[in-house]
């Protein structure tokens, strides 16, 4: 289905999006239940727990281990993930380039991730290229997490750009419902963590399944002054 699109600024987010920070959650995670002699879990199963927050993510854990006190683990978690966040962690393939096509664009960036937002800073600034984006947003006290809209309007207002010309994009369906209720284009990405029927599901207006489809799309759309029908992509309207 073609679909018509004005984008004016593309607002990203960053785990299982623009990096992939699974190996140093993994271990982290792993480092924490090894102290209460729980078993490992795989990075499949913590893949599941991305998305939501880290808080969210410890209390899965702890039910699931049947560990009282998921506060302190959480707390634990967070202690050690600050001082391991770019171990292991790297831009997935593609990102980079579809960063410095962006940058060519002049299409004005933004991060809006659920991840804390002294470590989104240090992680972006690591591992990303220098200037990319304009405002980094991530938890901190007072600003609701994603899937409430209120960030993404920030980062939106920012860049001085109207909500209705944003292309939010990220890799989970937290993400989409973001997207959907602040008003914005939603892009769905294929190459993250979250599973590609629960994404489609969320009908998002573009799936990509690597950087490089994402940039030929916003390539053709400011080619065509931010409007654009795309046709062979896979682009989907609600």
């Amino acid at each position: 289905m073609a679909s018509r699109l004005r984008v004016e600024a593309v607002l990203f987010d960053l785990d299982g999006t623009l990096v992939d920070t699974l190996p140093d959650i993994t271990w982290c995670l792993n480092q924490v239940l090894l102290e209460h002699g729980c078993p490992a879990l795989t990075s499949e199963t913590v893949r599941g727990y991305i998305g939501g927050g880290t808080t969210a993510m410890s209390e899965r854990v702890a039910a699931q281990f049947g560990i009282v006190d998921a506060v302190a683990l959480h707390q634990r978690y967070v202690a050690l993930y600050q001082h391991n966040l770019v171990q292991f962690s790297r831009p997935f393939s593609g990102v980079l380039e579809l960063l410095e096509g962006c940058r060519q664009l002049q299409l004005p960036l933004a991060i809006v991730t659920n991840k804390a937002e002294e470590m989104a800073l240090q992680v972006s600034t690591t591992l990303l290229p220098q200037n990319a984006f304009g405002p980094i947003l991530g938890h901190r006290a007072g600003r609701s997490l994603k899937p409430q809209p209120e960030v993404a309007w920030e980062a939106s207002r920012r860049l001085s750009v109207d909500p209705q010309r944003c292309l939010f994009v990220g890799d989970t369906e937290i993400d989409l419902q973001t997207a959907r209720a602040a008003g914005m284009y939603s892009a769905a990405v294929t190459w993250g963590y979250g599973l590609t029927p629960d994404l489609q599901a969320q009908a998002p207006n573009l799936c990509c399944e690597h950087p490089a489809e994402l940039l030929r799309i916003l390539q053709r759309a400011c080619g065509a002054a931010h409007a654009f029908t795309e046709h062979g992509d896979t682009v989907k309207s609600y």
